[in-house]
C-alpha cells in the first residue's frame, strides 16, 4: 500500500474546509494490487496514484505492491483486494480452474507480449534452434518457462532437447552472467534491466522474442471479478480511466513517470527504473496495433487463439471463452485511450 501519501494528506484534514472535507467523505475507496514490487513496469499505476489521477475520479485507491502475476487473481478472488493489475494468462488459467469466481479483464494494459529467451550475444545460441541441447535457467513457475514449448513449436525447434535448470527468480540472471546457464527465460522487463545490472549491456545480450516468432498472447491487464464491476461501475470505469492517464504519462515521459515510483519507494534505482519503464514503452505499449487503434483494443480471434495456446499449455478443465474472460464495457471513449 502507498502510505506516504495517505499520511500526509491525512496530515492536512485539520486544515481542510467543510466542504473539502465532505467531498473527501464522499470519495469512493477500492484496494488495487500490483503484480510486482514498485518498479518502472508499474510506473503507469503508481503515477495515477500519487498524480491524483485515480483522486480525480473520485476514488481512494489503496495501491499495494504484490507478490507475483499468479496471485493476483487468488488474492482478488479471496477478497484481499477488489481489483489489480497482472498476467492475463494467470488470470485465464484461474478463471478456467475456479469459474464461479468470475474473474475478468477490464483492460488489457499491455498489448505486447514481454516473454524473451536470452542468450549472451556472440557465444552459441544465435537463434531458437541454437537452444537445442543448452542449458536454460528459470523458476519452475516462470512463464517464459511454462510458455516455451509454444515458443519452440513456433520457431522450429524441439523443446525436449533443452535441459533445465530450476532456480529462485534472484539467481537467474547471475546464472547466465557466470557460464553456468547457456539462456534464461523471463520478461523483457525484467530479464533484460537484470542483465543490465550485473554489466551486460543491452547489446551484448541476444534477445528472442517470443512474440517475434509468432507466439499471439496478450500480456498484462486490470482485472476484477463481474460481481465486483456490476456492483461498483463507477468505480471500476474511474480506475480505468486513471490507468489509461498513466500509461499515456509513461509514454509521454517515461522518466516523470519513474519519478513518480522512486516517490513511492526511495530506495530504488532511479536510473534503472527509467530504463525499464522506457522498455515497458517500447516492447509492451507502443505496439503497432496500440499506436493505430489505442490502449485495450483487443482483437477477438488474437484473444481467442491465445486462450487455446493456454488451454494446450495448462491443460484447463473447461475453456472459457473470451467474451468470459474480456470486457471493454468499462473503457473510456478511444479518444481517451490514444497514445502518441
Amino acid at each position: 500500500m502507498i502510505t506516504r501519501r495517505s499520511t500526509l494528506v491525512a496530515g492536512l484534514g485539520a486544515g481542510l474546509s467543510l466542504p473539502a472535507l465532505h467531498a473527501r467523505a464522499q470519495m469512493r475507496s477500492t484496494r488495487f494490487t500490483l503484480d510486482w514490487a514498485f518498479s518502472g513496469a508499474s510506473a503507469f499505476a503508481i503515477a495515477a496514484h500519487r498524480l491524483g489521477y485515480f483522486r480525480d475520479e473520485g476514488i481512494d485507491a489503496r495501491v499495494s505492491r504484490g507478490f507475483g502475476s499468479g496471485r493476483v487473481p487468488v488474492d482478488i478472488a479471496g477478497g484481499a483486494y477488489d481489483i489489480g493489475f497482472g498476467d492475463f494468462s494467470s488470470m485465464a488459467r484461474f478463471a478456467a480452474e475456479n469459474p464461479a469466481i468470475g474473474l475478468v479483464c477490464v483492460m488489457m494494459t499491455f498489448d505486447g507480449l514481454p516473454l524473451v529467451c536470452v542468450s549472451r550475444a556472440g557465444g552459441p545460441i544465435r537463434e531458437p534452434k541454437d537452444l537445442e541441447g543448452k542449458r536454460l535457467a528459470a523458476p519452475e513457475g516462470d512463464a517464459g518457462r511454462q510458455i516455451f514449448p509454444v515458443f519452440a513449436e513456433a520457431a522450429g525447434f524441439d523443446a525436449a532437447k533443452v535441459n533445465w535448470i530450476s532456480v529462485s527468480p534472484e539467481l537467474r540472471e547471475p546464472m547466465l552472467v557466470r557460464g553456468q546457464a547457456d539462456a534464461i527465460t523471463g520478461f523483457v522487463s525484467s530479464a533484460v534491466i537484470s542483465l543490465e545490472g550485473l554489466g551486460v549491456t543491452r547489446a551484448q545480450q541476444n534477445i528472442m522474442r517470443y512474440r517475434d516468432y509468432g507466439v499471439p498472447l496478450y500480456s498484462n491487464g486490470v482485472i476484477t471479478t463481474r460481481r465486483y464491476a456490476e456492483a461498483n461501475p463507477d468505480i471500476v470505469r474511474g480506475i480505468v480511466r486513471g490507468i489509461s492517464r498513466g500509461v499515456q504519462l509513461m509514454v509521454r515521459d517515461p522518466a516523470a513517470a519513474a519519478a513518480t515510483v522512486k516517490e513511492a519507494e526511495p530506495l530504488v534505482d532511479l536510473p534503472l527504473e527509467t530504463r525499464r519503464t522506457q522498455i515497458v514503452v517500447d516492447e509492451m505499449i507502443m505496439t503497432d496495433h496500440v499506436k493505430a487503434n489505442g490502449l485495450s483494443a483487443v482483437v477477438p480471434a488474437r484473444l481467442e487463439a491465445g486462450i487455446g495456446i493456454l488451454e494446450k499449455v495448462y491443460r484447463f478443465p473447461r475453456r472459457p471463452s473470451g467474451a468470459e474472460l474480456y470486457t471493454d464495457a468499462y473503457l473510456p471513449a478511444r479518444a481517451d485511450r490514444a497514445v502518441a
